[in-house]
């Protein structure tokens, strides 16, 4: 299992966070995921077209992000430890339209495109993409991976890592869309994207 952020590739251990489950194992390929995240400074992003994407690849189901959302929400109820650094209990998060589209978008991309990054193909970043749907934020971040085939196993894998925990249990971000893409074709054919952020 690797995790791979901005600045580098880093080796991810399977340590047990208070946060977590134990249900579920590394799967194979293993599975590689991403964390990213950004404060507000300027609001000058020129809306593009958004991406076409192909047919190839399936989207999230109600079900899969209603379980994600669970998921989450679970863990933020109560301490959670990312990494050396706890985290007190934050409010749920609430599913926004906007950011829904956002995450689902880019994961059927990641999918259809066999691409594993923050920044898309037309070199948008996660709060270009959330600002083209619509959703004006004052604080965004995105978690990304691929090669989780469940709900559970997804959540888990971003719980066991510090980065993507402190995004999950940020007290910063109130709104939150999920998104998941499957290309049997795709090196890693489950991708999922996590779009987390708070309005202006």
């Amino acid at each position: 299992m690797k995790l791979m952020y901005l600045l580098g590739t880093v080796a991810l251990l399977s340590a047990e966070v208070a946060c977590q489950s134990d249900q579920e194992s590394t799967q194979s390929p293993a599975p590689v995921s991403s964390s990213v995240y950004k404060e507000n400074d300027s609001r000058d992003v020129a809306p593009t077209t958004p991406n076409q994407n192909g047919a190839r690849a399936l989207a999230a189901s109600s079900s899969q992000q209603q379980d994600v959302l669970a998921l989450i929400n679970q863990a933020r109820s109560k301490p959670c430890q990312c990494g050396t650094v706890t985290y007190p209990a934050v409010p749920a998060l609430v599913l926004a339209a906007q950011l829904n589209a956002a995450s689902d978008k880019y994961a059927i991309d990641m999918a259809t495109y066999n691409r594993f990054s923050h920044t898309g193909r037309d070199g948008s970043q996660p709060w270009d993409r959330m600002s083209r749907e619509g959703y004006v934020w004052r604080s965004a971040g995105e978690n990304i991976a691929a090669g989780y085939s469940t709900p559970q196993a997804v959540v888990d894998g971003w719980l066991r890592s510090p980065g993507h925990c402190k995004n999950m249990m940020s007290a910063a971000f109130r709104d939150i869309g999920i998104g998941y893409g499957y290309a049997s074709t795709s090196t890693y054919r489950h991708y999922w994207v996590t779009d987390f952020g708070a309005r202006q």
